[in-house]
């Protein structure tokens, strides 16, 4: 046989089989027509959404290359699938590959390779199909019982300002598990032009003496409220910047690992010094960290060890993974592994790095690391995953919605814990001409309504946060962010239980109606509109800028007597196949339990809460306040 670097796998497919899965994709969950390539990468900003798109791609753009991305730009992309006619298929290889779709009656799988390794897998459902994939793929870790019990506030500027929120929220009687402080390494700021800049962060992994100049007594501080404890999330991620003109620099781990050859090395540097340069937009550089070498993973492990945990830090956000070029002219590795193999891959060994770490230091059973980047083995390493990088808008491609779309298609593959980032990201003001994207209240008031039905309640302020809606910047925030994290609290019983079967039999928290409904036409054509939780809470978001209400279908079931009841008015809907307009005013998103009742009791503390909380609200709307 003559050699050959590609191999393509063609098999049937009846035109009516919708297909699911491959990874955490954020435009569609549904690929019947599509092709999708599998990478791991920077998801990009716009993903279609325009004219934003657009202007990223283009030579204007300060952020390189393709920085707009497209409908299929993922973080965490899977060669795996599974369908409405109870098929499952994927790719044990990490080579890039692509599964087309576009002709009803045919599958083409391609893959760089000159040879294709994967498993067909059976099942009776596609939750059976999810069960037996996870058996390869592992499954997501459960998360400690500390993270359902309240909101995860993200904030940045200093100790002081922390106190200061902290006791604002407990003023508002906010249930508060812990503050995220991506900060506490020092704020890095980027300028962009045109007058703007981001707010970004060093990435030299130890505590910044300006912002927290007692890190470690600050986070003691915290778990030692008089209203219970605060934990604190940190940040990490694979990169290490040059820190020799940052003020206060206790050690420069860029130099430190450069100097023994732990940095990724990038062979076509003329100079002797091979350190692979990577760029995060304008004079915003780092390298990399070769976790391929033994040596260079032992000595990052204690780093983390040491300047990370040992500060008493209850987690981080464990941020990138997916900036490996995929070129052997571009980058080598120590262990030689060719960059075209390993660049999927390098998201699973930075997660089985940190899993390490946690199991080493005895904290499995407390610690919360969350990812945005992953691939098809990941899940085993991990106990939650965030959406990445939202814009702060109500869009399909890369705002609100693109946040529903990918944690529910995420869940086909084995990411059955996730949540995204309250309020999105991406900001941008002022960057280029025309251009100006900034956070409304309306939207972050949204978001915290859907949050509330997701793994983990958390905020983000954004990358510029001056100018996007904060939770702490207005009384009516504070008051909407307080009764959301109830919300999200009054869940707690009914999610450790769904957290306990991800991770017993990997079917994700968040669930696709066609998972339950597969041959239901308007089910398999919903992507962000619903989602259950579990199976017995049926949520409805609101997703759009100013609405009151939300078109909410009930699909037929094949037993009589099944009804949805409205979780604040107690009003029940018929499962008879037809949609229902249903009011949503700000902090009462439209959720409804199954009846009759198969949850074991487990939603009677949200039952109890809502109607509590509408009561109240009906006489307060009566007396006038």
């Amino acid at each position: 046989m003559l050699d050959h670097n590609r191999v393509l796998l063609t098999y049937a497919s009846r035109k009516e089989e919708e297909f699911y899965g491959f990874g955490e994709q954020f435009s569609y969950t549904s690929f019947k027509g599509k092709k999708v390539p599998i990478f791991v990468r920077e998801q990009g900003i716009g993903r279609g959404d325009q004219p934003i798109t657009a202007l990223l791609n283009s030579p204007l753009s300060v952020f390189g290359e393709f920085a707009g991305g497209d409908h299929f730009t993922t973080y965490a992309s899977v060669p795996q699938y599974i369908t409405t006619d109870n098929r499952c298929l994927f790719l044990e290889t990490s080579e890039y590959a692509s599964f087309d779709l576009k002709q009803p009656d045919r599958v083409i799988v391609r893959l760089n390779s000159n040879t294709m390794i994967g498993r067909i897998v059976d099942g009776e459902s596609m939750l059976e199909l999810i069960t037996e994939y996870t058996l390869y793929s592992g499954r997501m870790n459960v998360l400690p019982d500390w993270i359902s019990e309240g909101a995860v506030a993200g904030m940045q500027g200093g100790a002081s300002k922390v106190r200061d929120v902290v006791k604002r929220l407990q003023d508002h009687d906010t249930p508060l598990a812990a503050v995220w402080l991506q900060d506490w390494c020092g704020k890095r700021i980027q300028q962009t032009g045109n007058g703007s800049s981001f707010k970004r962060l060093w990435w030299n992994w130890e505590s910044d003496d300006g912002l927290y100049p007692h890190w470690k007594d600050f986070v003691q501080e915290m778990l030692n409220q008089e209203k219970g404890p605060v934990r604190v999330l940190s940040y990490v991620n694979p990169f290490l910047a040059n820190v020799e003109h940052k003020e206060g620099a206790h050690r420069n781990l860029f130099l430190e690992a450069q100097n023994k050859g732990y940095l990724v090395k990038d062979p076509s540097r003329p100079s002797e010094c091979k350190t692979l340069i990577i760029s995060s937009g304008p004079d915003f550089e780092a390298g990399l960290l070769d976790i391929t070498y033994p040596e260079a993973r032992i000595w990052f492990k204690q780093v983390l060890k040491e300047q990370v945990w040992g500060t008493g830090v209850s987690g981080m956000m464990t941020d990138f993974g997916e900036y490996l070029p995929y070129s052997s002219e571009k980058a080598s590795l120590h262990s030689g592994i060719a960059p075209e193999v390993y660049h999927n891959r390098y998201p699973e060994d930075w997660a089985s790095l940190h899993h390490e770490v946690v199991t080493e230091l005895g904290l499995q059973n407390e610690a919360v690391n969350f990812y945005r980047a992953a691939y098809t083995r990941s899940p085993a390493y991990i106990n939650l995953m965030w959406a990445g990088d939202q814009n702060v808008t109500w869009d399909q491609n890369d705002g609100i919605k693109s946040a529903v779309i990918g944690m529910l298609s995420g869940g086909f593959s084995g990411f059955s814990i996730t949540h995204s980032d309250i309020g999105g990201y991406t900001t941008l003001n002022g960057l280029l001409p025309g251009l100006n994207i900034t956070r409304s209240k309306d939207l972050l008031h949204r978001w915290m309504e859907l949050a509330a039905f997701t793994a983990v309640f958390r905020t983000h302020e954004g990358i510029i946060p001056e100018s996007n809606a904060q939770f702490y910047d207005s009384e009516d925030s504070y008051v909407q962010f307080a009764h959301m994290a109830k919300l999200f609290k009054s869940l707690s019983p009914y999610r450790k239980h769904l957290i306990r079967e991800a991770n017993e039999k990997g079917w994700p928290l968040m669930r696709h109606l066609v998972l339950y409904y597969p041959n239901d036409p308007t089910v398999r054509d919903l992507t962000y509109q619903q989602f259950l939780l579990g199976s017995a809470l049926l949520v409805a978001p609101t997703l759009s800028p100013s609405a009151t209400f939300v078109k909410v279908y009930f699909p037929q079931e094949h037993t009589k007597g099944i009804f949805w009841r409205h979780i604040w008015t107690g009003k029940y809907y018929p499962a008879d196949g037809k949609y229902v307009a249903v009011d949503t005013p700000y902090g009462l998103p439209a959720a409804f339990v199954k009846e009759p009742r198969e949850d074991d009791g487990l939603l009677n503390t949200l039952l109890e809460f809502s109607s509590d909380h509408y009561n109240h609200h009906q006489i307060n709307q009566q007396s006038g306040n």
